[in-house]
């Protein structure tokens, strides 16, 4: 992508990233923001005569976030898989699973995760890390074989690591795929595939600069547990506003936007606040939808106005894909969309 110089203080992070989202801007990489400001700006310091086992001492682990992350530098890729979409498609599905989770992945490829048309419109694949056993590691090569819908990464499964998940999932698609839109979701929700994707084709969504779902306004940032986040890390008290992981759309155009801003904006243990970050830094405004309903449908009721619904169990997903099913059939054939 771009060779930058490296440099080990928190100020000149701050200054290469407002830097780097100009020049990205004056490339036509990426929208206008009003978050960049002129007099942030300063000149980068050179850290290129560093020997470089000096830089990796005070570097750290690539798996580290707080002050030991500073790897400014040539994009290293965490994608594995090089597999490339069929054919142009109005939406790509990307869910974040785990490599055990494969009863999950069977639920969605029987249910809402399979377009059978002819013409398929969209496509659902799963990205996972590394099994973290060989009778695992096999049955990830077997399902992926069979089904043809594996995104994998060379990162383990972890909790911390989930923003690696989103990175490679965002990666692949933006390499290997022609699609207009990207939900990216996770294995334990439902899906109407064929509303949201009428919505999508509709008059009056937007093409580009679409950040869809259900809002965390004023997210707390907690400094404790295991959902903690250092001071390092993100200073604030609160977490730009972001969409729900269990379910947000993006246009293509923020795809690949955000895949060129991995290497520059440091990552959250918080996968979901990260993308909102990423969204605030060049200026996109998320769009509130209460058709993705989080935590709120307990008795597995389907509504025709739901896009998403998380979570469901097994059963459940079943039961409102049975549901939409039978609506679309009870359609009258100049109604339906192929």
């Amino acid at each position: 992508m771009l060779c930058v110089s490296l440099w080990l203080t928190s100020e000149g992070l701050t200054n290469y990233v407002e830097s780097m989202k100009l020049r990205l801007k004056e490339e036509g990489q990426i929208g206008k923001s009003d978050l960049v400001h002129q007099d942030a700006l300063q000149q980068v310091p050179s850290k290129s005569n560093m020997q470089s086992s000096e830089l990796e001492q005070q570097l750290g682990g690539d798996e580290a976030f707080s002050d030991s992350w500073h790897e400014i530098r040539k994009h290293r890729t965490r994608l594995l898989t090089r597999t490339k979409c069929p054919q142009r498609l109005v939406l790509i599905i990307i869910v974040s699973s785990s490599a055990q989770a494969h009863k999950n992945r069977m639920a969605i490829r029987h249910t809402w995760g399979a377009d059978n048309a002819l013409h398929r419109r969209w496509k659902t694949v799963f990205v996972i890390g590394e099994g973290n056993s060989v009778a695992v590691s096999d049955r990830i090569s077997r399902e992926s074989q069979i089904f043809g819908d594996i995104i994998q990464g060379d990162y383990s499964e972890t909790f911390a690591n989930k923003v690696f998940k989103i990175e490679s999932g965002f990666e692949w698609a933006a390499k290997y795929c022609s699609f207009q839109y990207l939900l990216k979701t996770d294995d334990d929700v439902f899906v109407n595939t064929r509303s949201l994707l009428s919505f999508l084709r509709g008059d009056g969504v937007p093409k580009v600069n679409f950040y869809f779902g259900n809002l965390m306004h004023k997210s707390p940032v907690f400094r404790s547990g295991f959902y903690a986040v250092s001071k390092e890390d993100h200073p604030e008290d609160f977490f730009k506003d972001y969409m729900s992981g269990g379910g947000y759309v993006l246009s293509k155009d923020l795809v690949i936007k955000f895949t060129q801003m991995f290497d520059v904006v440091k990552p959250l243990k918080i996968d979901d606040a990260y993308v909102g970050k990423l969204a605030a830094d060049i200026g996109v405004k998320p769009v509130s939808t209460r058709a993705f309903l989080m935590y709120h449908n307990k008795a597995c009721d389907y509504d025709d106005s739901l896009f998403l619904v998380r979570p469901v169990d097994h059963p459940c997903m079943i039961k409102l894909f049975d549901e939409s099913q039978k609506r679309i059939l009870s359609q009258a054939i100049e109604e339906l969309e192929y």
